[in-house]
């Protein structure tokens, strides 16, 4: 194919297929929430201050039933309200099941930790909400969840939504990010000196339970 067959059909828009969706928001009053669950954490960490070992290198992972604690009450409702928008873009049958929060945990990364790629099994919607976040202290990235595409990685003069491998979003303190729980992500190294402390979420969904059983 010469440049002048290229030029023939310039930017040939193309149908869209197996999008990927993924949402962000701004918790509002985020600096009094955060303050709020800044305050719970050093109590939590007292009571259990063995780190859980998931995709974590370094950092702590805190059990992961946050949401059932009145500490936590307010920002486990945010999230579930902003899930069930989510889950309401992506025609989720509210009218025969609904939504429930499965798992709740903080994430403490201090210089150099970081995040092994992974996903959520068994989830719906998963996602992060940032609490504190210093200078350099590491984005999350979303891979692409098509991983044949690595097979050939063509020449580009840009990146855009058809051609990325990955895309990051940055650490941004009162930011909520959501997306589906088969999406591969990984969090980097904090390169910075202060701790980078998140809240992760897995939402799941169970059948209504009606009169008829």
């Amino acid at each position: 194919m010469t440049n002048t067959d290229a030029d023939a059909q310039p930017g040939l828009t193309p149908d869209r297929w197996f999008a990927t969706p993924v949402w962000s928001r701004k918790v509002v009053e985020f600096e009094r929430v955060n303050n709020e669950l800044l305050a719970h954490l050093a109590e939590i960490e007292q009571r259990a201050p063995r780190s859980l070992r998931r995709s974590n290198v370094g950092g702590w992972h805190s059990d992961d039933q946050l949401h059932q604690l009145p500490g936590f009450h307010e920002i486990a409702q945010i999230i579930g309200k902003t899930c069930a928008a989510c889950a309401a873009h992506l025609n989720f049958d509210f009218e025969k099941f609904e939504l429930v929060m499965k798992e709740m945990w903080l994430n403490k990364n201090a210089t150099h930790q970081f995040n092994r790629a992974h996903l959520h099994p068994n989830s719906m919607l998963s996602g992060s909400y940032y609490v504190q976040t210093p200078e350099n202290c590491g984005n999350i990235e979303l891979l692409d969840p098509v991983s044949l595409r690595t097979m050939n990685i063509y020449p580009t003069v840009g990146t855009k939504a058809t051609n990325r491998q990955q895309v990051e979003y940055p650490a941004d303190a009162g930011s909520l990010l959501i997306f589906p729980s088969w999406l591969q992500h990984s969090v980097q190294p904090n390169l910075g000196e202060g701790m980078r402390v998140s809240l992760s979420f897995n939402v799941s969904y169970r059948q209504k339970v009606t009169d008829n059983g």
